[in-house]
């Protein structure tokens, strides 16, 4: 029996073939179509931002944000302590490599601590990592790849 046989719904094996193929093409133009340009590329241009919550042992709070900006990447650590004039020990990394390790202390009004750095921004995605250890043995962690 050849490709090209008939059926009893008068198309050919052939055709029916395709028309799964012919459905998602469809399919996909009609989802597509009604999106604005803009979030076809959302999140691909220059000014990537991502914001991610960490996790703490305790009571503390972190918070981290990343800003991909002309190759370097802007990263801001903060971490809600609720103590006045606590120092912890914090470690940034940059695809697992060290990028900062040092003490940061609180101050006494704001009882937060915040560290900003600059970044390369390497070749494809970037995963950066902050872990901090504070009084008491409390750990904080907070993690995001742009």
């Amino acid at each position: 029996m050849s490709d090209c046989a008939p059926t009893r719904l008068g198309g050919t094996i052939q055709a029916m073939s395709r028309m799964p193929r012919l459905v998602g093409a469809i399919a996909l133009a009609a989802v597509a179509l009604p999106l604005p340009a803009g979030a076809l590329g959302a999140g691909l241009g220059d000014d990537d931002d991502v914001r991610v919550v960490g996790s703490c042992s305790r009571s503390s709070e972190a918070t981290m944000r990343l800003r991909a900006d002309d190759g370097e990447i802007r990263v801001e650590l903060r971490i809600d302590t609720g103590r006045a004039r606590a120092t912890w020990q914090v470690v940034l990394l940059h695809e697992r490599r060290i990028d900062y390790r040092g003490s940061l202390r609180t101050s006494s009004s704001s009882r937060a601590l915040r560290l900003r750095r600059t970044v390369a921004d390497w070749f494809g995605t970037d995963t950066i990592v902050a872990r901090a250890t504070g009084p008491r043995g409390e750990t904080c962690r907070a993690s995001a790849t742009i």
